[in-house]
């Protein structure tokens, strides 16, 4: 394994519909956490070393919620940009957001998130957004997905 910097920074993150498919899964984050503290999100994360993205989008839903989910697309929705700042500054981060259905467990969340709520996609509730999630919901609609 080396220690040096990965060359690009890929997040894999998934729009989680509920068993009736009418709401959707956003988590927010912890107000421990150094970056974008107490926003929401979709569930998701970086792609550990040596992963591809097979099995990554439901090992990061069950690491970070504890719900099992079937992926209905793995890539709905993509978007890139450079680091400005932190420790991997300078590299392309790359944000991969795909859809999935709830089919089992509990919500648990991880230590990096504080709640959960599952709300309409088409009317999201007044609160402050990670990038991802507004952007990819517009792309996902006007796709008709």
């Amino acid at each position: 394994m080396s220690n040096e910097r990965p060359k690009v920074v890929l997040v894999n993150r998934c729009i989680i519909f509920n068993k009736n498919g009418d709401k959707i899964l956003i988590i927010k984050r912890s107000e421990r956490e150094r970056h974008e503290s107490a926003k929401w999100e979709f569930p998701g994360g970086k792609l550990d070393e040596g992963q591809d993205l097979n099995n990554a989008l439901e090992r990061e839903v069950l690491e970070e919620t504890g719900l099992f989910i079937i992926p209905t697309s793995r890539m709905a929705y993509i978007e890139s940009q450079i680091i400005a700042s932190g420790p991997y500054q300078g590299l392309p981060y790359v944000v991969i957001v795909g859809i999935g259905k709830k089919v089992g467990g509990k919500i648990k969340l991880s230590e990096e998130h504080d709640d959960w709520k599952w709300v309409d996609p088409k009317n999201l509730p007044d609160l402050e957004y990670r990038d991802h999630v507004k952007k990819s919901l517009a792309s996902i609609e006007s796709l008709n997905i």
